[in-house]
């Protein structure tokens, strides 16, 4: 494991999952987002350090056994994710505090961002589960990993990162937040088509035709678009 992602994972990511519950925590009275900032906030700090400190586990690693035959050196791809990550979730509840209310802070955003909120949940924990083993924060494809087309797979190759997307999008429409809306353009899609386009080439490379036969019937991202 790159030791940059053990510091970042290890010492800074507790810290800010503490500020997310915290921010959450914050908006509680006004908004029920506030809720859902608070628990992934202190899931995360609670998980981070039960598996990386008392267990010791290397969650960054693939589960499915084998050798690693192909991987992103340097993480790159989850550097420049990371930013646009963020930022989607930081910035609503941090607008919603402190800045004038731009778009109306009306029923209609908060509902349309929890509908969001709870899909995009919904197909993360979708994903991962059909994932299991096969998952991996670190991009790398070991010989005994199989090409999984079963679940949400079906439909798009990356039904987690759309997950995490609706989530993006939902807690920013759910905060009525502009400059959080802005950042997914700027800074979230750019990161996560890189990511993806990388884990696609990775995949193709070692698949070799199964991939692109996969590839000619799903979607990246978005069934339709891309």
């Amino acid at each position: 494991m790159n030791r940059t992602i053990v510091i970042f994972l290890a010492f800074f990511v507790p810290v800010l999952a503490v500020l997310l519950a915290g921010l959450g925590w914050k908006t509680l009275p006004d908004n029920p987002l506030g809720w859902f900032l608070f628990v992934t906030g202190a899931v995360f700090a609670i998980g981070v350090v039960i598996v990386l400190w008392i267990r010791r586990k290397a969650i960054w690693q693939p589960r499915s056994g084998g050798v690693m035959t192909r991987e992103e050196k340097g993480d790159r791809s989850f550097w420049l994710y990371l930013p646009g990550a963020m930022a989607a979730f930081f910035i609503p509840p941090l607008e919603y505090l402190y800045l004038p209310a731009v778009l109306p802070r009306s029923s209609a955003f908060a509902w349309t961002g929890g509908i969001l909120v709870i899909l995009g949940c919904t197909l993360f924990a979708w994903a991962r589960r059909t994932l299991r083993a096969a998952y991996s924060g670190h991009l790398s494809v070991t010989s005994e990993q199989i090409l999984v087309q079963s679940g949400p797979y079906r439909i798009v190759r990356h039904p987690a990162y759309l997950g995490y997307f609706l989530m993006s999008l939902g807690v920013c429409s759910g905060y009525s937040s502009l400059y959080g809306l802005i950042s997914i353009p700027l800074l979230l899609m750019p990161g996560l088509v890189y990511r993806i386009r990388t884990e696609d080439k990775m995949l193709e490379g070692h698949f070799q035709d199964q991939f692109r036969a996969y590839a000619a019937h799903t979607a990246r991202l978005i069934p339709g678009i891309w």
